[in-house]
């Protein structure tokens, strides 16, 4: 069974003016990193270019999640 671990990377500011970055790993390779801000949440898969990542606002994402559960 494969080993899933999250690691938390806290800013030291108010959420906002710096992301707080989850990094997700599976059998200790990184999957990709969350990114969560004041405005979004975004994903960055692991060795995707930058312009690559996937961002959705809040209530976008809200809206994800809800539909998701259907």
């Amino acid at each position: 069974m494969a080993d899933h671990r999250v690691n938390i990377q806290l800013p030291e500011t108010e959420l906002g003016r710096a992301d707080t970055i989850l990094k997700v790993k599976k059998d200790g390779k990184l999957l990709g990193t969350i990114h969560i801000s004041h405005g979004a949440f975004e994903y960055r898969p692991s060795g995707w270019a930058e312009k690559n990542r996937i961002k959705i606002n809040w209530v976008d994402f809200h809206n994800l999640i809800l539909e998701a559960r259907k």
